[in-house]
């Protein structure tokens, strides 16, 4: 029995994402870009006077914004590209020298606009108008091909999904207009499993956490709470999630503190504790291992104000303040520690191996595999040529989920292939 996937190896990087960082926007006079070890130990400026707005999958890009300017800086060449058009929030997608980002159209009552850039031949084309001011807009699909934004009606707001590449729209489900000028309620996330998450009211008008079908509609809108007060699911820029994150809402007073997760595998939301009340919790980035939550706010002062970060972390059940005055949003990358004798308490019912992540990928990427029954498996690692460069696993696997790295900074880059034998 075998399973094979291809893999494909970037060139190297002169700065390779091998330790945990967190990067993040400084307020100031003017904001800058630093990153900070989780444990607060270092903390260093990346870029002055700009804003971070994403980092590539594969961690060798960034893209800031400065000044009415959006930069694409490559880490490896260390070259910068410009874009001068007073675009906001540029967000990388399925090819990282396609952005999308946001216009604000001061003086439009129809709304704001959702713009795409290419950097191959500097072309730009709209691809959604009317975007609702107030609510979260450009939420990605996990393979980065579309995106959902939100436009308005007189009375009512359209689900739409955009393709990048073609700019086809269509509307997937249409809302009652609840949304409430500076006061962020509507929140959403795509996740891998093909579901949009997002905050609606229930039948006695509370916020609570739904999920929709990014193909079906209408017919696949499913309830997933049934809290006192109302949800805020939390936004973030991680395309790969397997929890989401989301706090509770008094209508007269404000954030509750309160916060729980939704896990996408189980089904199932947790309660994580209360732990602060003092400001709106806004954003989500998780650690690679997905042990611990770093939470992005803003003040509750009655306007923006640059908030904190905070780390949560599931396996204590407790939080640290990392920094004060920041703006969003917040990135955690690096590479988790995992290792091939990990597995789920849940026996899967076939032999097989899953998409690694991320490909391709620099240095490392994470494969995935799950065993049914006691098995002598090889995970295998060859070149174009069909050359064995790497043996991974070798020998019996018990029943359940595994996944190992494959650190691959001692081979050039290049195709390779995976390949799970029993």
């Amino acid at each position: 029995m075998k399973n094979i996937f291809l893999l494909t190896l970037l060139a190297k990087m002169s700065l390779a994402q091998t330790e945990e960082w967190i990067y993040y926007n400084k307020a100031g006079d003017t904001n800058s870009v630093y990153r900070i070890k989780p444990d607060g130990t270092e903390n260093e400026m990346v870029m002055e006077d700009a804003d971070i707005s994403d980092i590539s999958e594969d961690r060798s890009k960034f893209l800031f914004s400065t000044n009415g300017n959006i930069l694409l800086v490559d880490i490896e060449s260390t070259d910068t590209l410009t874009v001068d058009n007073d675009g906001i929030n540029p967000r990388f997608t399925y090819d990282e020298n396609v952005i999308i980002y946001y216009k604000y159209m001061i003086g439009n009552p129809d709304g704001d606009q959702i713009y795409k850039y290419s950097f191959l031949d500097s072309s730009e084309t709209l691809l959604a108008d009317s975007c609702h001011r107030f609510i979260q807009n450009g939420i990605m699909s996990p393979d980065k091909q579309q995106f959902i934004f939100i436009q308005t009606n007189q009375d009512s707001m359209d689900l739409v999904i955009a393709d990048i590449q073609t700019g086809h729209t269509s509307t997937l489900i249409t809302l009652p207009n609840m949304s409430m000028p500076y006061v962020p309620i509507f929140h959403s996330y795509w996740g891998s499993d093909d579901y949009i998450y997002l905050n609606l009211p229930d039948i006695n008008n509370v916020i609570q956490l739904f999920r929709i079908h990014s193909a079906n509609g209408d017919d696949s809108l499913i309830q997933l709470t049934e809290e006192n007060e109302n949800c805020l699911l939390l936004e973030s820029n991680d395309s790969h999630l397997e929890k989401l994150a989301f706090t509770g809402i008094n209508q007269e007073t404000g954030p509750t503190g309160e916060f729980w997760t939704y896990d996408f595998e189980s089904n199932e939301t947790s309660y994580l504790g209360n732990f602060d009340s003092s400001s709106w919790a806004i954003h989500q980035t998780w650690s690679p291992d997905n042990s611990k939550l770093a939470i992005g706010g803003v003040w509750e002062t009655g306007i923006y104000t640059p908030g904190s970060i905070k780390i949560f972390d599931t396996e204590t059940d407790s939080f640290t303040t990392l920094v004060d005055s920041t703006w969003l949003p917040c990135f955690w990358v690096g590479e988790p520690t995992v290792s091939v004798d990990e597995s789920s308490e849940s026996v899967p019912r076939e032999f097989a191996l899953h998409p690694p992540y991320p490909n391709p990928f620099n240095p490392t990427t994470t494969i995935r595999f799950s065993v049914e029954t006691l098995h002598a498996t090889s995970v295998l690692i060859y070149d174009i040529t069909g050359r064995v460069v790497d043996v991974l696993v070798n020998g019996e696997q018990n029943p359940g989920n595994h996944e190992i790295q494959w650190n691959a900074s001692q081979h050039a880059s290049g195709i390779y292939f995976v390949e799970l034998v029993s």
